[in-house]
Formats: structure tokens, C-alpha cells, sequence
């Protein structure tokens, strides 16, 4: 049920693996012992153009979007390992950042498998 989107600079492709980036950080998810490895969704969004600050070449941005239920603690654990794992891939990366928010259950809609 959780989604992680990471949002990043493109031109970060020339210099990390995506693929890694978004295996690790589904690891990460996984390990915090919060989901099912299988109901984590991961994907990884590139954008050509941004402003990240005034000396912001490049960013790497991850939300995590998850359903009520998790307490404060929780949440901290979660973004800070979303974060810490970002931050492996992030040499040189001037802005790197973490949001966690709660979806609202009654306008989440999901299609699950037959």
C-alpha cells in the first residue's frame, strides 16, 4: 500500500544508477519492518527543469505516502532511513529531502489483484 516517489534532477542520470537508487530505497522502506516488501510501490521521476535553491544544480526529493496508522515515531524512523539511503547516492547533490505524509483513507481508491 505505501508509495515512495522519488523525484529527482535528470541530469543526475549521468552520474548515479535510478535503477539502484529506487532498489534501495525500496529495501529501505522494507527493512523499516513497517511493510510487506510486495505492497510497497517505488517509482522514480526525472525533471529537466527546477530551481533547487540558489546553488542547486541537482535535488533528489522522496515522499512517502502512506495510510493513517503510523505513529509520530514511526514516521521519523521511516524518512530518516528513506534519507539516509538517498543520501548514498547523493555525492555532490546539494539538496536532498524526505516528506512523509498520510493519505486520507476515504479518497483512496485501489484496484488489487483477481
Amino acid at each position: 500500500m505505501p508509495h515512495l516517489v522519488i523525484e529527482y534532477a535528470k541530469n543526475l542520470e549521468d552520474r548515479i544508477s535510478v535503477a539502484a537508487l529506487v532498489s534501495s530505497a525500496q529495501e529501505a522502506m522494507h527493512s523499516s519492518g513497517l511493510f510487506a516488501s510486495h505492497t510497497i510501490k517505488t517509482r522514480a521521476k526525472p525533471y529537466d527543469q527546477f530551481i533547487a535553491g540558489e546553488h542547486g544544480d541537482s535535488f533528489i526529493h522522496a515522499e512517502i505516502r502512506l495510510l493513517a496508522g503510523r505513529n509520530n515515531r514511526e514516521r521519523e524512523a521511516l524518512s530518516s532511513a528513506v534519507f539516509n539511503c538517498l543520501c548514498q547516492f547523493a555525492d555532490g547533490v546539494p539538496a536532498v529531502s524526505v516528506e512523509v505524509r498520510e493519505m486520507d483513507p476515504g479518497s483512496y481508491s485501489k484496484r488489487v489483484p483477481f
